[in-house]
């Protein structure tokens, strides 16, 4: 679940939101784009400003794999190309690995990989894992100018349904490629029935355990393809609508000094055990809804 951290820099209060990655081995692409796209809708409603977003890669990876290049592939959708000048890509564990060898990787980067993000305005910068550079890197999108990006138009401007949006259509794609395969696998299976042996017991059950893996993969694609389908923008805005109503989120009630926006915004996101203290504290005084004007977000 995407995760929202309340820090300080200087005088401004920023909310950094930890987001999901995608090619996990538990959750499907379908099922984190979709967390994604319901916190930005509710971050886009709600009014809250967006600074920008950040791109996390480990310097300690070899070479970048095909997931990583469908990843990237996807956050550069989220964004759109017009909110890569407020994109930050970090790279991170260079604490792995010798100086000489993260800096030829880091060059590959920047030189293949990250290029086209680059020449639209998007910056590189380094996390050593400690706080010095963390607000480092927060600094350097604090002077930003607030972005909207791609995906937060499509859905909440144009009405889209996540999977007429680009980021879900590349996703659709994929889930759409993946039904083909297991399809094709199904049907060589049963041809493979055809011509087997009726006593060999153990080819029979060895065939129906292969086809009943199949046919779940394929109806389990079905449904995540089935979810993008959904008006994303639509459902959480009767969200917030129903919840603002009630004046009662789950989230004021354990924070009641926060101010209704972050409180709505609460139902998107949770907040991780020692963040209590620094989010009440930032409202327990002054108590309005612009006490933070800052909202990060990472990949």
């Amino acid at each position: 679940m995407c995760q929202a951290i309340p820090i300080e820099i200087g005088s401004n209060k920023v909310l950094l939101i930890d987001t999901p990655g995608f090619d996990d081995t538990e959750r499907s692409d379908s099922d984190i784009l979709t967390e994604i796209a319901r916190l930005l809708a509710a971050q886009y409603e709600l009014g809250i400003k967006l600074k920008g977003v950040i791109y996390l890669h480990r310097i300690t990876d070899v070479r970048y794999q095909r997931s990583s290049v469908k990843t990237l592939q996807i956050f550069k959708e989220i964004c759109g190309k017009d909110a890569l000048r407020n994109v930050l890509l970090v790279t991170t564990r260079w604490g792995e690995v010798e100086g000489s060898v993260g800096a030829d990787r880091e060059r590959q980067l920047r030189d293949k990989f990250w290029a086209y993000m680059l020449a639209n305005g998007s910056m590189i910068s380094r996390y050593y894992g400690d706080r010095h550079s963390a607000v480092g890197i927060a600094t350097q999108l604090l002077g930003k100018s607030t972005v909207v990006l791609d995906l937060q138009r499509e859905l909440v401007e144009n009405g889209k349904n996540l999977s007429e949006t680009a980021a879900g259509a590349l996703v659709d794609q994929d889930l759409e490629n993946r039904k083909k395969e297991y399809r094709e696998e199904i049907a060589a299976l049963e041809r493979a029935r055809q011509d087997m042996l009726e006593g060999n017991s153990a080819m029979r059950k060895q065939f129906e355990r292969d086809w009943a893996r199949e046919q779940a993969r394929l109806e389990q694609a079905q449904k995540q393809q089935a979810n993008l389908q959904t008006n994303v923008a639509s459902e959480v805005r009767t969200e917030i609508r129903n919840e603002s109503q009630r004046k009662k989120t789950g989230l004021s009630k354990l924070l009641p000094f926060i101010p209704t926006v972050l409180s709505l915004l609460g139902m998107f996101v949770g907040i991780p055990p020692g963040s209590f203290e620094l989010l009440t504290g930032w409202f327990t005084d002054f108590g309005n809804d612009d006490s933070v004007t800052e909202f990060f977000s990472s990949f």
